[in-house]
């Protein structure tokens, strides 16, 4: 019974020393075998193309995101005081005319909160498909190459690991 104790004790720690991509919080870096590793790397340190076709498609969508998410608040920012300020007349001297000026500062506003609400389900998006080209690495990835072999000699009953 001890003996088998042993052989899972063995099996249990080698599962958990298997070589999985773990992700950083941020999403810009990943770890492999101990080494941590900028996400531009992913094309050299992964091996599964549909992996890598994942992580591609999600750092495409952050990039535009952060585009989008950068010019969005820029409209705001830029179109926002316009807006708020007291509205522009002209006179016109000899009639006593008065025309109001238009300004674009509500236009602007609402042009960059639609680029900002563009900009977040494509951020999501991009993470969502960077964490699922991990696992598909994960998954199909080759883990150790650690390998058991059963020996039987008449009576006895042999485990070897190799590693």
């Amino acid at each position: 019974m001890v003996k088998l104790y042993t052989l899972a004790m063995v099996i249990a720690i080698n599962m958990l020393q298997a070589q999985e991509i773990t992700l950083s919080k941020n999403e810009k870096k990943f770890q492999k075998d101990g080494t941590e590793y900028k996400l531009s790397a992913y094309k050299t340190e992964f091996a599964n193309p549909i992996a890598k076709n994942y992580i591609r498609e999600g750092r495409s969508h952050k990039s535009i995101s952060t585009v989008l998410g950068f010019l969005g608040g820029l409209m705001i920012g830029a179109g926002l005081p316009n807006a708020l300020s007291k509205q522009q007349y002209t006179y016109n001297y000899n009639n006593y005319q008065r025309t109001k000026v238009s300004k674009p500062g509500w236009a602007m506003v609402a042009g960059g909160g639609v680029l900002v609400a563009t900009a977040i389900p494509l951020a999501y998006l991009g993470k969502k498909k960077i964490r699922k080209g991990v696992e598909t690495e994960n998954k199909f990835g080759t883990n150790s190459q650690t390998y058991y072999q059963f020996q039987t000699d008449g009576n006895t009953l042999g485990v070897t690991v190799n590693f």
